[in-house]
């Protein structure tokens, strides 16, 4: 799946050529849509896992960028301010064998003090879990069917919540928008450039009315620098000439933060999410700089983890990154006293 046709799926091209491509695929959406419904009824027949302790879940029921797992620090990080104990479960996205997940080395800077268990198999990492724990969060687990879950938060990027409307192949739904009758809160994500969130809101409503609806928005904290971990003062990329580069589900969130820090953006490089970058990449980025006189590059902190080993290419350009973290507009002590009463319960 490269780009240009993800891009499409989203429902960000527009045409005769974008159409054609969509009724192509099409039929492979019908095939995968039965291939969900036939998994989803084996394990409703088959019965899923019920943990010892609570079971939360954060996911979406779209491919990419809807911002579960700055979700899952917000929520792990109120849970331990409750005097709660929290582990996380993440699948740990890994790409190639030999190379750790960006999502886990992120999780695990971002919230240090809280157990990060990696797996695709959760239930088993349930079952072997050794630290104390009050309640799992399950990130991406809204179609994981092994594991029951007691509360299931799904976020919704605000800003393109369906795409085209169609299941994968052809759209980038997960699942038909009637499966979101199983969510119990819904988060609506990057909300920060819409005027209003009305419409959005009353489609979830008309899909699923007694799920609780939560606003949120991404805002940068700073700027810090990759190798030395020094963090810069606010203004740093203001007017400044930047190259960017990531490897997310939603680049256009990591272009609308740069433009937010004022930085002037010479090119902005993007790949695939979860790429493994390599030397040539690296290198690549690093001419371009130099050609263009950019003095930084500036990246993701999800992108910033694989960069370490490559820090001796980075002579004359510094690599910095923008931490971002998730801010809760409308909903938020709602939102947290119905997961902590799941987590009492």
């Amino acid at each position: 799946m490269n780009q240009y046709l993800l891009s499409i799926m989203k429902g960000q091209r527009s045409g005769f050529i974008a159409q054609l491509i969509t009724w192509a695929l099409m039929p492979f959406s019908l095939i995968y849509g039965a291939g969900v419904f036939c998994h989803r009824n084996f394990y409703h027949l088959k019965g899923a896992y019920k943990a010892a302790k609570p079971v939360i879940s954060i996911g979406n029921i779209t491919v990419g960028g809807a911002g579960k797992t700055p979700l899952v620090i917000w929520l792990a990080r109120k849970l331990k301010d409750k005097g709660l104990r929290p582990v996380v479960l993440t699948r740990g996205y890994m790409p190639q064998a030999s190379k750790g997940s960006d999502e886990v080395d992120m999780l695990n800077e971002q919230i240090p003090l809280i157990p990060v268990l990696a797996g695709a198999d959760r239930v088993n990492n349930i079952r072997n879990n050794a630290f104390p724990v009050d309640v799992y969060i399950a990130d991406d687990a809204f179609q994981h069917w092994p594991l029951q879950r007691d509360l299931n938060i799904v976020a919704i990027d605000a800003a393109n919540p369906f795409g085209r409307g169609h299941l994968l192949p052809a759209g980038i739904l997960r699942e038909p928008l009637s499966s979101l009758k199983r969510a119990d809160v819904f988060v609506l994500t990057k909300t920060g450039a819409l005027g209003s969130t009305q419409i959005l809101s009353s489609k979830l409503k008309e899909i699923n009315s007694k799920a609780l609806i939560v606003e949120s928005r991404y805002k940068s904290v700073g700027v810090v620098d990759v190798f030395d971990t020094q963090r810069m003062p606010e203004n740093f990329l203001n007017d400044k000439p930047v190259v960017g580069f990531c490897a997310i589900g939603d680049p256009l969130s990591f272009e609308s933060s740069l433009k937010s820090c004022g930085a002037k953006i010479l090119k902005l490089f993007t790949y695939m999410d979860h790429h493994v970058y390599t030397r040539d990449d690296v290198q690549r980025m690093v001419e371009f700089c130099r050609a263009g006189k950019a003095q930084v590059l500036v990246t993701t902190h999800k992108d910033a983890v694989k960069l370490k080993p490559f820090k001796g290419l980075f002579a004359g350009v510094r690599l910095v990154y923008i931490p971002i973290q998730l801010e809760i507009t409308q909903g938020s002590d709602e939102f947290l006293q119905k997961v902590i009463s799941v987590c009492r319960h």
